[in-house]
């Protein structure tokens, strides 16, 4: 990629991350995102106020929320299912670097989050990972390989420590007003 071109698209991602994101209409933040980092975004899906977004290879299904302070990295594909709860201050990579490789070379992998999870707050999601439908993260866990559907899993690394009910049927919707939780 040129000079210019990557100017370009820093400078989307810079607006985005330190404008847009922080304004309190969801509407001005989804268009946004939309329009100018190709983001592609879910009916009554919610991105919330001070996330962080890099790259252009999201997708996020319906009736999802991404909570406050969430890293979202799109440099490689991401795609987020329907019914999805991502709590606050979530990190999910698809990209990192091999601490053995002499040059500190780059490793990247998709990740695939399934429809009905449910990732608690300060969770890491790694390059690579697919976390399967109706699927629990424990907060602060550390995904580093996949995750079974409708499998509880906790902990650094993440391990299954149960099993779901796999008869969901809810849907979310979270709107609150600003940064709070206060709807």
């Amino acid at each position: 990629m040129d000079y210019w071109r990557r100017l370009r698209s820093a400078t989307c991602f810079y607006v985005a991350n330190h404008l847009f994101m922080k304004l309190p209409s969801y509407a001005l933040r989804h268009w946004y995102l939309r329009q100018f980092c190709g983001l592609k975004l879910g009916r009554d899906s919610s991105i919330h106020m001070n996330c962080f977004v890099t790259g252009y290879d999201i997708e996020i299904g319906h009736h999802t929320i991404i909570n406050r302070q969430t890293y979202l990295d799109g440099r490689v594909p991401l795609k987020i299912g329907n019914n999805v709860n991502v709590s606050h201050q979530v990190m999910i990579h698809t990209l990192t670097h091999d601490p053995q490789d002499p040059g500190f070379a780059c490793v990247e992998g998709p990740v695939e989050i399934g429809d009905y999870v449910w990732i608690g707050a300060r969770a890491l999601i790694l390059p690579g990972v697919r976390v399967g439908e109706g699927a629990v993260i424990g907060a602060g866990a550390v995904v580093t390989r996949d995750i079974p559907p409708y499998a509880i899993a906790a902990g650094n690394p993440a391990r299954v420590i149960k099993q779901r009910n796999r008869q969901l049927t809810y849907q979310v919707r979270y709107f609150p007003f600003y940064d709070t939780d206060v709807q």
